[in-house]
C-alpha cells in the first residue's frame, strides 16, 4: 500500500515511517527539506519538495506517486509571526489544501494527527485551528481517523531539551499556579502503534481516538520525575496563570519563539487528560493495539536514558 506521509522527519513521525516501513508500506513524503529527509531514510522514502500554501505544488507529488492513503502529523507549537508561521496557516490552511487535493485524487482514508484538548469551545488559538481542521477533514467525504494524545514521552520529546538546557544554569522553573494541571502521557511507540492500526483496520474509520498511557500525573510531577532522575535539584515556582499569561505577551515580542507564551497558558484551560469528551473513544491504544499502553515510569525512563544519548553522540 502507498502512504504519502506529512511531518516525517518530526519526533512522532519517525516512529510511524519506520513502523510503517518494518510492514513494508510504499512511502512518499512531502517536505521542505529533501536533505534532512535523505538523512533520516535514505532511499527507503520518496520525497517531494512541497509548499503547503499551495494546491498546486501539493498535486505534483499526488500525481508523481498516487498514494491511496494519507497520514498527515504537521502542526506547531507557537507562532513565529515574523516568519509568518501561524496556527491558522499550518493547522487550518495546510490541512485543508491537502485534504482537498486528497479527494481529487481518491485517496481511500486520511489519519490526523489532533491534540487533547481540542474543542469547539477551547479558547486557545493552537486549539481552535486543530478543531477547524478537525472538521475539515470530517466533512471532505474521504474515510477518516483523528487521534487526540496527550503530551507525547520519547526521547525526542521538546520538554526534556528545554528542562536541560534551562536548569544546567537556574535551577528555579516557574510553573502555572501550583503544576497541579494534569497530563495523561503516551509513550510515542504506542502512538506509531495506533497510526499503524488505524491504517490496516476498516471498522475504525470515521472515529476520533483519544491517546493516553495508563497514569495521570500533574504537571508538577512529570517535572519531579524528569529531575529526579537526572539528579537534579530544581526549585518549581509556584505562578499564577494569569501573570505567566501576561509574561508570555510581553515574552512574544522580545524573544522568538519564545519559551512560553500566551496561547500555550490558554491551551491549559482543563486537564490534558482522556475522558473528558463525548462521542470519541477515549481508549485509543487499548482499542487499537488490542493492549494496555507501555507503562508511565517505563516509558518515561527509556525516553531518558535514550535522550541522555543523544546529548553525547
Amino acid at each position: 500500500m502507498k502512504v504519502l506521509i506529512t511531518g516525517s522527519t518530526g519526533f512522532v513521525g519517525r516512529y510511524i515511517v519506520n513502523a510503517l516501513l518494518s510492514e513494508g508500506f510504499e512511502i512518499a513524503s512531502p517536505v521542505r527539506d529533501l536533505d534532512k529527509l535523505r538523512r533520516l531514510y535514505g532511499d527507503k522514502v520518496k520525497g517531494y519538495k512541497v509548499d503547503f500554501e499551495s494546491k498546486a505544488s501539493i498535486r505534483k507529488a499526488f500525481e508523481d506517486f498516487d498514494p491511496q492513503y494519507i497520514i498527515h502529523l504537521i502542526g506547531i507549537l507557537y507562532e513565529e509571526q515574523s516568519k509568518g508561521i501561524t496556527f491558522h496557516k499550518v493547522h487550518y490552511l495546510y490541512s485543508r489544501n491537502l485534504y482537498e487535493v486528497a479527494r481529487e485524487f481518491g485517496v481511500k482514508k486520511i489519519l490526523h494527527m489532533s491534540t487533547l484538548g481540542t474543542h469547539k469551545d477551547a479558547p486557545s488559538s493552537y486549539h481552535k485551528t486543530k478543531y477547524r481542521a478537525e472538521q475539515e477533514l470530517i466533512k471532505i467525504g474521504i474515510d477518516y481517523v483523528i487521534f487526540r494524545p496527550s503530551l507525547i514521552l520519547g526521547p525526542e520529546q521538546r520538554l526534556f531539551f528545554d528542562m536541560w538546557r534551562i536548569t544546567r544554569y537556574i535551577r528555579v522553573i516557574a510553573i502555572p499556579d501550583l503544576g497541579n494541571y494534569l497530563f495523561q502521557p503516551v509513550d510515542v511507540r504506542d502512538v506509531a502503534c495506533c497510526f499503524l492500526k488505524a491504517l490496516t483496520q476498516q471498522k475504525v474509520s470515521g472515529r476520533i481516538y483519544e491517546v493516553c498511557g495508563n497514569k495521570k500525573v500533574s504537571f508538577k510531577e512529570l517535572l519531579r520525575d524528569i529531575f529526579s532522575y537526572w539528579q537534579r535539584k530544581v526549585l518549581l515556582l509556584p505562578v499564577p496563570k494569569a501573570f505567566m499569561y501576561v509574561g508570555g505577551l510581553l515574552m512574544e515580542r522580545i524573544i522568538e519563539p519564545p519559551p512560553f507564551s500566551s496561547d500555550q497558558m490558554l491551551m491549559m484551560w482543563r486537564d490534558n487528560i482522556c475522558g473528558l469528551d463525548e462521542d470519541v473513544e477515549p481508549e485509543g491504544v487499548k482499542k487499537l493495539c488490542g493492549r494496555e499502553p507501555i507503562d508511565y515510569e517505563e516509558s518515561l525512563r527509556w525516553s531518558l536514558q535514550e535522550f541522555e544519548k543523544r546529548l553525547v553522540s
